[in-house]
């Protein structure tokens, strides 16, 4: 009896406790004042976005509080970003702060998705809500127009890449900035496109040389992205000190390829003969110095290095051969002319691909008279054609451009907003294209280097381009336009135009 009774007196205890604690809890809880708090729903973003590099992704997501029905924007922070991989770390790079997303994609194309977010804040209580999404971002680069222009005194690389399915081009606006972390500093300056073996890694990719009056650069488009790329400075043998940059380049296809530099210096690089950039060829074998111009040539298609020079100070033409250090008058047998002895002042030289190739050269008296040489020439022979004075083109004394049609071996030459043509073997010359009051900042034919003999290419580098801009908005007025330039001296008609740059300083193709 003892034992029950126990029992009862310990059961009896529990349940004393229990409530005990249970009246201790109501009472508890009636010292606080509780309230729902503000929620928020996030829909109207997709679980997956694909986008180009350079093209603009709008998101406008429909979000819903379920303590504010004001829609009252300024209650709340907005931030959208990405989580992208450097160099091993997860980086956070911020793309919009407003309620909608309206963003130039600027990450580089990759084979893996981004992670990306959208979070809003409410800004009295910091309570935060979030969606994340995947981002996948692919480029469609292939070829198209590549435009380096001047905006506000700095420079910006364009691309209007052609899309093969419907044969449009698509607008990339400051390609470099969107693409890379590649920053021009200073003015425009030089723009070409070649296929390159690097002479020290031995990798073959199409490049694109561009650069300032600063630096220079090279990149290597070869996976149809922008971001790879190195100095010319680090690509040189030897030093030089900044600024340091590249005047002019001439690629001869196979690797070989010219580059003039801002010290009036002339290399070459032939990466299958173990030759880079670095040693100076304008000078003779015995050392001395040549003060070239800086119009020179380099005939396509050589299976050596080749380029004819012209010493501006004895007035005279050099070549410079396969991997020798030096360069030479070339030898020949004609009476047309003696090309060590010209005497008169180079206004323009280029090798084309017209009358089965011949390098052009241009020259003036020291009466003003105008002069036309032609050239066979390569590496094993330096045949001079003709050498005429021109008497039926006066104007040309006043032209500020040159180019040579590479089908009819036309002269083109621009004086102030007018383009001549004049025709070296009927002597005819007309003017044939008027800009009006738009300044012409530049006019050429694109060679191409890489691929000539693709059908849409050859059609291509038979167009005359002219790119003009209006003095009055320089920085959003650039145009480049393409003409027709038929034979038999037919009018010159447009065939297409680009517009949406600056002052466009030079334009190139990627093939």
């Amino acid at each position: 009896m003892i034992m029950i009774k126990n029992k009862i007196l310990m059961v009896s205890g529990l349940f004393f406790l229990v409530a005990l604690t249970l009246s201790s809890c109501r009472k508890d809880l009636g010292n606080y004042n509780y309230h729902d708090i503000n929620n928020a729903a996030i829909t109207n973003i997709d679980e997956s976005y694909t986008s180009l590099t350079g093209q603009a992704l709008v998101i406008k997501p429909t979000l819903k509080f379920t303590k504010d029905e004001s829609n009252d924007t300024t209650k709340y922070r907005y931030q959208w970003f990405v989580l992208a991989d450097s160099s091993g770390y997860v980086v956070k790079k911020n793309i919009g702060k407003y309620r909608d997303l309206i963003w130039q994609v600027s990450l580089p194309s990759l084979n893996r998705k981004y992670q990306a977010f959208y979070q809003v804040t409410e800004k009295s209580t910091g309570l935060s809500w979030r969606k994340s999404f995947d981002l996948w971002v692919n480029t469609n680069i292939s070829d198209g127009w590549l435009v380096l222009s001047e905006v506000n005194e700095k420079s910006r690389l364009d691309f209007y890449n052609y899309i093969t399915a419907d044969g449009s081009f698509q607008y990339y606006t400051d390609i470099l900035t969107t693409m890379t972390n590649l920053a021009l500093k200073g003015k425009p300056k030089l723009l070409y496109f070649c296929n390159r073996r690097d002479p020290f890694s031995s990798v073959i990719a199409r490049s694109i040389f561009v650069g300032t009056d600063q630096e220079s650069f090279i990149v290597n488009t070869g996976n149809n992205t922008f971001n790879t790329y190195v100095t010319l400075a680090s690509t040189i043998n030897g030093y030089s000190p900044p600024p340091y940059y590249a005047q002019k380049v001439i690629n001869q296809g196979s690797y070989l390829t010219y580059l003039l530099d801002s010290q009036g210096q002339l290399f070459f690089e032939n990466a299958t003969q173990n030759a880079s950039f670095g040693v100076r060829v304008n000078r003779l074998s015995n050392g001395e110095l040549i003060k070239m111009s800086p119009y020179f040539s380099a005939p396509l298609g050589g299976v050596g290095a080749y380029a004819v020079i012209y010493d501006v100070d004895k007035k005279r033409f050099l070549e410079h051969k396969g991997i020798s250090t030096a360069s030479a008058v070339p030898a020949t047998s004609s009476t047309l002319f003696d090309p060590g002895n010209i005497g008169m002042e180079l206004l323009y030289m280029e090798a084309s691909n017209a009358l089965s190739g011949q390098t052009f050269a241009i020259f003036k008296n020291n009466d003003g008279k105008i002069f036309l040489a032609r050239i066979v020439c390569s590496a094993s022979s330096f045949n001079p054609v003709a050498f005429d004075e021109i008497t039926t083109a006066p104007e040309m004394s006043g032209a500020s451009q040159f180019a040579v049609d590479p089908a009819e071996g036309y002269i083109m030459y621009l004086v102030g907003s007018k383009v001549y043509r004049f025709n070296p073997f009927d002597k005819s010359n007309s003017m044939v294209v008027d800009l009006g009051s738009r300044k012409v900042s530049l006019m050429k034919y694109q060679k191409m280097v890489y691929n000539p003999s693709n059908v849409r290419y050859a059609e291509y580098a038979k167009k005359l381009i002219i790119c003009t801009y209006d003095e009055a908005n320089p920085t959003a007025s650039g145009k480049m336009e393409l003409f027709n330039v038929p034979n038999l001296n037919g009018a010159v008609t447009p065939y297409k135009t680009f517009d949406g740059f600056g002052k466009i300083v030079a334009v190139s193709y990627r093939e």
